[in-house]
């Protein structure tokens, strides 16, 4: 017989949960693909010195070569994603803490939503309640080694310990609200 999922909607989703399926993508299709294309090239390198030993026609000079050129690209491309999958990490970590803190004001009245997914970004989380609708854009900066960690709003823009983020918190923000509002509208009338 046909069957279907009792359920009507997808479930919730988790604060952080974009960042998690990109923190695995990440592992999954390029650190996995690297580590086992190196293995293979050390094994062909193995096979070669062996073929030496055993002093069948050796050719282990270019394959070492070869192997040697593509470990150090893969050592470079790992160093790369580590330093993306540590950045992830603590944006996720970030939107948990705050998604975290946010559940509090469910005794409150509101209902609290977590990585709303559009297309090509995601709203953090969402609050439905009494004094309104509001989107919610989680930013998380490591603070730095020494002096203090300070985060300016002037009324326009945000300073990060005196820079400007690579993107606009606030126009960030506006335009997910937009999003949100359109959304509700849509699904709601």
């Amino acid at each position: 017989p046909d069957t279907r999922s009792p359920l009507t909607a997808p479930p919730l989703r988790n604060p952080g949960q974009s960042l998690d399926e990109e923190i695995a993508r990440l592992l999954d299709e390029d650190v996995v693909g690297y580590v086992f294309a190196a293995l293979w090239l050390l094994l062909a390198t193995l096979a070669e010195w062996g073929r030496w030993w055993f002093q069948f026609p050796p050719q282990p000079v270019p394959v070492t070569l070869v192997a040697v050129a593509f470990a150090a690209y893969v050592a470079r491309k790992l160093f790369v994603l580590r330093r993306e999958v540590r950045r992830l990490r603590l944006a996720r970590d970030g939107e948990k803490a705050v998604g975290q803190y946010l559940e509090s004001l469910r005794a409150n009245g509101y209902r609290v939503l977590h990585d709303l997914v559009g297309e090509g970004f995601n709203v953090d989380h969402a609050l439905i309640g009494p004094a309104g609708i509001f989107a919610v854009e989680t930013k998380t900066y490591r603070k730095p080694a020494k002096g203090k960690p300070e985060i300016v709003y002037d009324g326009e823009r945000v300073t990060v310990a005196g820079y400007v983020p690579d993107r606009d918190p606030i126009a960030q923000g506006k335009a997910q609200a937009r999003w949100l509002h359109e959304l509700l509208h849509d699904s709601t009338g």
